[in-house]
């Protein structure tokens, strides 16, 4: 990238993970002098998503709404989305998922309150620790856009988290694309964190089911003061038929197993008063090819049962080159009447 600019503006779409490498990015032009700016910025960042339809739509329209706007301007793109849709665009260089990787290496996930994103404001901490998947659920267009696995080694987490305690940050939310693909372990970072650092708060972005084991439940009970009450915890479907032709690494029963250990936790209060349970999100995906009324019922009775706070319900989309495309081109359709319906079901039963 051309140092000689002056002046840069970030755009992120989809999740923590992409927020986190934005935030890095961002560091990497703040530490070669550059200034963020909304004012006619010189070099535009954006970090696109593809995980629906929907979000790859909005990336690509966002930038080429920015190279139309800011004409002067050379924009970076990265992320999943599909760059042939861009490669024509002037002043657009685009880098793979590994490129930008290697880009931000150097920097072990840290950066400072000057890149001025949504969440230092309040003190909180994005932290990276893995990215890339191979687990190849049949409906996920990521393993085809992020196959590179890189984990940040424990003692670059510790150092990471000492240093953003040092620029008053309060909390660290951990973050990865699968973190059940986290090579030192899930559970003995989060032990090491707590054991190591004084980071007041540790929170999470999203929890593979598959991440909760026992250390990890012995951590929640032993350091409950200082690890957020509320889980996000993907479980996508309460049907084993459908978790199967989801190609998710669990049934219903293990999901049961282990929110049932955890609500037996009481965490400790904190100052200001108790915190009672802890409070558990999950997303669900509606209209999966094959899905029956029963598989649904399944899925809606699996929800009620465990209570969710929050509940992020996505309609099926039929991503390129997945199994599940293959699955919907040759199943029967289901309505989008009827995916609304149960869309709306769900979100009615967070308590």
């Amino acid at each position: 990238m051309n140092n000689s600019k002056k002046t840069f503006l970030s755009v992120n779409f989809g999740c923590r993970v992409n927020m986190a490498e934005t935030n890095q990015w961002s560091q990497t032009l703040i530490d070669q002098g550059l200034t963020p700016s909304k004012e006619s910025p010189d070099i535009i960042l954006v970090n696109t998503c593809a995980i629906t339809k929907k979000g790859e739509k909005e990336s690509i329209n966002k930038i080429k709404f920015l190279s139309h706007q800011y004409p002067q301007a050379q924009i970076y793109v990265t992320g999943c989305a599909d760059f042939d849709k861009i490669k024509n665009l002037p002043n657009t260089t685009l880098f793979k998922n590994n490129q930008k990787e290697d880009l931000l290496n150097h920097l072990k996930s840290l950066y400072t309150p000057e890149i001025k994103d949504k969440f230092s404001h309040t003190h909180r901490y994005l932290l990276k620790v893995q990215s890339g998947c191979t687990q190849f659920c049949s409906y996920c267009i990521v393993p085809f856009k992020r196959d590179y696995l890189w984990s940040l080694s424990i003692n670059d987490a510790v150092n990471t988290v000492k240093q953003a305690a040092n620029n008053n940050y309060k909390e660290v939310i951990i973050t990865g694309v699968n973190l059940d693909q986290y090579q030192p372990g899930f559970s003995t970072l989060v032990e090491t964190l707590l054991k190591k650092t004084n980071i007041q708060l540790i929170s999470f972005g999203s929890i593979p089911i598959n991440c909760i084991d026992k250390k990890f439940i012995e951590l929640l009970k032993k350091y409950s003061s200082r690890i957020q009450n509320f889980l996000h915890i993907p479980i996508q479907s309460g049907s084993n038929k459908i978790l199967s032709l989801m190609n998710r690494p669990y049934t219903k029963s293990d999901i049961l197993e282990k929110f049932n250990k955890i609500k037996k936790i009481i965490p400790r209060p904190v100052k200001g008063g108790a915190r009672g349970g802890f409070l558990f999100g999950t997303d669900i995906i509606v209209g999966f090819p094959n899905e029956t009324d029963q598989d649904f019922q399944e899925t809606l009775d699996l929800c009620q049962q465990i209570g969710f706070s929050k509940i992020h319900t996505f309609p099926f989309s039929p991503r390129p080159n997945t199994k599940a495309r293959i699955i919907f081109e040759n199943s029967p359709k289901i309505s989008k009447e009827i995916i609304k319906s149960r869309s709306q079901q769900i979100r009615s039963i967070q308590v």
